[in-house]
């Protein structure tokens, strides 16, 4: 079988977005720039940062976060949202290894997998559509 990185980016999206929203004000999600600000003050002493674009890159689904990075947040940060954030990013990850810290991160990573199973199903019907009518998948 495929291992496909789809439920992780689900998930993961839906932490970004779910983390800014509680960050920012009534109105408008925290910003891409004050989000990943907030990230990098944990990792510069560490010689590390996220950039806002890295942020946008997960929320949009086009990249997942840097496992080291994530652990390095996980073991350095204080007791707050930043550490929260990070468990739960790496629990999106590797769901095997790690748990999520809040129910932001257990809801994404259920939700990354009903997509997933919506996925093999969606591809099993048009398989078996395909065998019936003769036809290659």
């Amino acid at each position: 079988m495929i291992e496909t990185t789809l439920p992780a980016k689900r998930a993961i999206s839906e932490i970004v977005h779910a983390y800014r929203m509680i960050q920012g004000d009534d109105k408008r999600p925290l910003s891409l720039r004050d989000f990943s600000q907030a990230l990098s003050d944990i990792l510069e002493p560490y010689g590390g940062s996220v950039s806002h674009q890295s942020v946008k890159n997960w929320e949009d689904r086009t990249h997942l976060p840097h496992h080291f990075f994530m652990m390095q947040i996980v073991f350095h940060a204080p007791m707050d949202w930043r550490r929260d954030f990070a468990q739960d990013v790496l629990a999106a990850l590797n769901p095997k290894l790690y748990q999520p810290a809040t129910d932001i991160g257990r809801r994404a990573i259920e939700n990354g997998q009903k997509e997933i199973i919506r996925f093999r199903s969606s591809s099993t019907a048009a398989r078996h559509i395909s065998s019936s009518n003769g036809t290659q998948p």
